[in-house]
């Protein structure tokens, strides 16, 4: 029985080991395109979420929680990305600066997670007035990111 434990604990570190190789060995290329594609889905969201609080198309509550609620699933994802030498391999707008000053980025990285929390409760009380600066909240936190570590 003791033996049987022993191969089990070690079929379970082995995996482990495997899966720890397997994310160190993700190509610069590959990571930039995995955030680009949040990036992009997270713009996806943010549209129809901007042209409600512009007027610009009639407020719908039920669309905006779930936009808004996708964006906030979708604003701790793309970090992951952002792996050393992913500055280059592919076509990106990541700014050296990304990876001279981590913990910048990542203070920018909690204000827009914490801001799109903030989006998703304002998002249920239902109201456009609710919405409005939660939703200025997120666009600056966005803005802020890309004045500072995203090319023009």
């Amino acid at each position: 029985m003791q033996k049987g434990l022993q191969l089990v604990c070690g079929a379970a570190l082995l995996g482990a080991l495997a899966a720890a190789a397997s994310a160190q060995d993700i190509k610069p290329d590959r990571a930039i395109k995995y955030r680009q594609g949040i990036l992009q889905a997270q713009g996806w969201n943010m549209a129809p979420m901007a042209a409600m609080v512009k007027g610009e198309k009639p407020y719908n509550k039920d669309e905006f929680l779930l936009r808004a609620t996708w964006l906030s699933e979708l604003a701790v994802m793309p970090w992951e990305g952002f792996i050393p030498g992913s500055d280059t391999g592919a076509p990106t707008k990541a700014k050296p600066e990304i990876w001279k000053e981590p913990a910048k980025f990542k203070q920018l990285q909690e204000a827009l997670e914490s801001n799109t929390l903030k989006l998703v409760a304002a998002a249920k009380i239902g109201t456009l007035d609710a919405v409005k600066g939660p939703f200025g909240d997120v666009g600056k936190a966005c803005s802020n990111c890309h004045d500072d570590f995203r090319a023009k």
